[in-house]
């Protein structure tokens, strides 16, 4: 559907103006600049980092105990919890209801510039916050913001690769929104992006189209995820598929069903995404073979280092090389990384790695 306007509209007004009660913008959202993202000059990459894990009860919590600043009690975060009367949601949310003990102490929100700054940590926390509070005119938002960045890739001759779980896991494919005529007027006037106009879209429906991503609107945006979660459920690897999301199994090696995990996934068309012990300067190997209870995945090893578009790969192994997470108990971040040996032993199977 083709819209034009001759005056220039403020789109999503509503949205807008509940960004600005958690000190937020369109332009404070998404992230555009990680250190990954440089990597790969392909295409522009924008990802959406919020609070992880059960993180923001720890931000609003005096008595927090923490091993770094950015791991604690941030009072800017706990007076606006407190402005907007969110106590109880904050203390209930976890945002990674998947993870597991390791990932969560080495986990990757507390690595780079957000394992240093407060202000990375409260912006995180900002967002965790505004989307909490109203689901759906975050999720109106953050669509807005995607808009923004399509037409600045564009603007570069470049495709725009959209990753909107970097730190945690929010159920994107199920928060859902309608787009108005007006709506769809403003942005266009604003972006000179086409979205979809409709009752109850995901942000990849409304940005993308219904169809599937390649076929739909805007075929220059891929939606991708990095997931710890089930293979089934309305939260797993296959309903995340199934909306037309590309998908990466995360392997947890201190899960107890770390190994059958992976193999399923392996089977069911996903790739797996393993950290390990690997030096910067190191090769990855060449396979990994996954085993559990005489079943086995053999699977091609990539570095996942290079480059963030996942969805570029196959059905492969991605060897993600352990980085520093600053405040990081050592013994429990450990056990979510594998040692760069020939073969891991685990409690549900083992991992080995081809040369």
């Amino acid at each position: 559907m083709f819209l034009t306007l001759n005056r220039r509209v403020s789109p999503m007004a509503d949205a807008v103006a509940h960004l600005s009660e958690f000190n937020l913008s369109i332009d404070s959202i998404l992230t555009t600049d990680s250190a990954k993202a440089r990597k790969d000059a392909r295409r522009v990459f924008a990802m959406h980092y919020a609070t992880p894990a059960r993180g923001l009860a720890t931000a609003c919590d005096t008595g927090a105990v923490a091993t770094t600043k950015p791991r604690g009690y941030l009072a800017s975060v706990a007076a606006l919890a407190d402005r907007h009367g969110m106590r109880a949601a904050v203390a209930s949310h976890n945002g990674c209801k998947f993870s597991t003990a390791g990932c969560r102490a080495g986990c990757l929100a507390f690595s780079g510039h957000g394992g240093l700054s407060v202000d990375v940590a409260s912006c995180r926390a900002r967002r965790t916050l505004a989307r909490l509070a109203d689901p759906v005119l975050y999720a109106r938002a953050v669509l807005l913001a995607s808009c923004r960045e399509l037409a600045r890739a564009r603007s570069l001759a470049l495709p725009l690769a959209l990753r909107l779980n970097g730190t945690d896991e929010t159920p994107w494919h199920r928060l859902r929104f309608d787009v108005s005529t007006a709506d769809a007027i403003a942005i266009r006037s604003r972006y000179g992006i086409d979205v979809e106009i409709g009752e109850s879209l995901s942000i990849r429906e409304a940005l993308a189209g219904r169809q599937h991503w390649v076929t739909g609107l805007n075929p220059d945006v891929s939606f991708y995820e990095y997931l710890k979660a089930p293979l089934g459920g309305p939260d797993g690897l296959r309903a995340w598929r199934a909306a037309g999301w590309d998908i990466t199994a995360s392997f947890a090696a201190d899960r107890v069903t770390a190994c059958p995990d992976a193999i399923a996934a392996a089977r069911a068309g996903f790739r797996v995404a393993i950290p390990v012990a690997i030096a910067k300067n190191q090769p990855i190997p060449s396979r990994v073979v996954i085993s559990s209870g005489g079943e086995s995945v053999s699977l091609q090893a990539v570095d996942g280092d290079t480059s963030d578009a996942r969805f570029l790969d196959g059905c492969h192994a991605v060897i993600l090389r352990a980085k520093r997470s600053r405040g990081a108990d050592p013994v429990a971040a450990s056990r979510f990384i594998l040692p760069n040996q020939s073969r891991v032993d685990l409690a549900s199977g083992s991992v080995a790695f081809c040369a």
